[in-house]
């Protein structure tokens, strides 16, 4: 029986290939590099399953819808990896063309990521969420210390991301500390600090 290789198998050889650079243990040099914004795609899918929400939203397992605010190349990395599916995490994505479309299905998020398009906004987007237990995600390297909870950065040829702890908080939503140890930049208390 031939073996069929299926885009679910590719990106789970992807991030392993990832946390295994993170972590240090692979040279950067040993394969032919992903595109960048597979990598952050696969970041994003694999990380939700290092966040609690509150009991009455349910878990990675049950299954979680992430929205996409504003237009840049990794959205289209987000729907493939979404529509491919993982054993890990069920993840539906919701394309939001508006602030209004935002605010009427917030309820219904449980991550939105904040495309480039989309970013001059960040204000009011955060005020459309209202507090709402959504997980905010963006590109831009700035959005944890305005307020965002998670963001990729590139620091030399590794794709790392920064955490805001208060915001996360403030939206009832549990970091785990496994997260910690690969951040690059963790904002608690007020104060951006080095990660681990």
């Amino acid at each position: 029986m031939k073996r069929q290789y299926s885009i679910t198998g590719a990106l789970t050889a992807l991030l392993l290939t990832l946390l295994l650079l993170t972590a240090g243990m692979m040279p950067a040099l040993a394969r032919e590099p992903a595109p960048e914004d597979a990598v952050k795609a696969a970041m994003l899918y694999h990380f939700v399953q290092f966040v609690r929400w509150p009991d009455e939203v349910g878990s990675p397992e049950q299954g979680l819808v992430l929205g996409i605010l504003g237009r840049d190349s990794l959205q289209e990395w987000l729907h493939e990896l979404a529509a491919a599916g993982s054993r890990g995490a069920s993840l539906k994505t919701v394309q939001l063309d508006s602030l209004p479309e935002l605010r009427a299905q917030r309820h219904k998020l449980q991550v939105l990521y904040i495309g480039r398009t989309a970013q001059g906004d960040l204000e009011a987007i955060l005020r459309a969420l209202d507090g709402a237990p959504v997980l905010t995600v963006s590109d831009d390297e700035l959005f944890v210390k305005q307020g965002g909870m998670m963001n990729f950065v590139r620091q030399n040829s590794r794709i790392r991301f920064d955490l805001n702890l208060d915001a996360a908080a403030s939206s009832q939503l549990k970091l785990s500390s496994r997260l910690y140890g690969l951040a690059r930049l963790i904002v608690k208390d007020g104060q951006p600090q080095e990660g681990r």
